[in-house]
């Protein structure tokens, strides 16, 4: 059986509480601490509206350093985007 744990994690001042396996719960927080870190250092470099602006530019970035770091000219969204909807699932 897998092992569940409930975590309330914050990004962008926002809670999320969200249902993973034990196993990954350091990995979410290493997660979730370096978004807000690029959060912080985007909010410091532009002058955005909102949260959601700040958040976009985030993924914008987090997606193009995977990218930049992966063997292949395309990047398959497939595994990461089941990974989360299976999250989401379990909340």
């Amino acid at each position: 059986m897998i092992e569940k744990t409930t975590l309330e994690v914050i990004i962008a001042g926002r809670h999320y509480p969200l249902k993973i396996q034990k196993k990954d719960e350091e990995m979410v927080l290493r997660i979730v601490k370096n978004i807000n870190m690029k959060l912080e250092q985007l909010r410091q470099a532009y002058d955005a509206k909102d949260n959601q602006d700040y958040l976009a530019m985030c993924l914008l970035q987090l997606t193009a350093q995977q990218v930049s770091q992966s063997d292949s000219s395309s990047f398959d969204f497939e595994p990461q985007i089941k990974e989360i909807e299976a999250i989401l699932a379990d909340i």
